[in-house]
């Protein structure tokens, strides 16, 4: 567990750093935010990600050190694998998202994941998968056409 904590602040380290460094400086935006500065919400949660992430690392190092553990040691891919796909799942429908509508992905991802969950009940996945897709076509396509939205 020492080896997770001390991985995964490194990690978010690493993210938040970018996050300061690069991805917020170019991207962050210019607009005011209930009067706030530009990028300033950004900045002061990217700060504090940092400000965390250092004290795992440093507070899994010293148990680390104390407690003799090898800081790799025997590298268990089904458990990186049981952490890593979800992020590849939504990853995947975020590129679909680029080429596809919105209301054509979203059945297909909350029907996958039901899936994957194991939900056997057919209609547990038409009422999960077709509410919130015709809550979106309505709200798309007749609410702005009346110019509510």
């Amino acid at each position: 567990m020492l080896r997770i904590n001390f991985w995964s602040g490194l990690a978010v380290v690493a993210f938040s750093v970018t996050l300061l460094v690069w991805i917020i400086p170019t991207f962050g935006g210019g607009g005011f935010s209930f009067g706030l500065p530009p990028q300033l919400v950004a900045t002061i949660g990217a700060w504090i990600m940092l400000l965390s992430a250092s004290s795992l690392v440093i507070l899994s190092s010293i148990a680390l050190v104390s407690s003799k553990e090898s800081l790799i040691s025997s590298v268990n891919f089904n458990e990186i694998w049981h952490q890593v796909w979800p992020f590849l799942y939504v990853l995947l429908f975020i590129i679909l998202a680029i080429y596809l509508p919105l209301t054509w992905i979203a059945p297909l991802l909350i029907g996958g994941l039901l899936f994957i969950l194991g939900e056997q009940r057919w209609p547990i996945y038409l009422i999960c998968t077709l509410t919130p897709t015709a809550g979106l076509y309505i709200l798309t396509v007749y609410l702005m056409r009346i110019g509510v939205v």
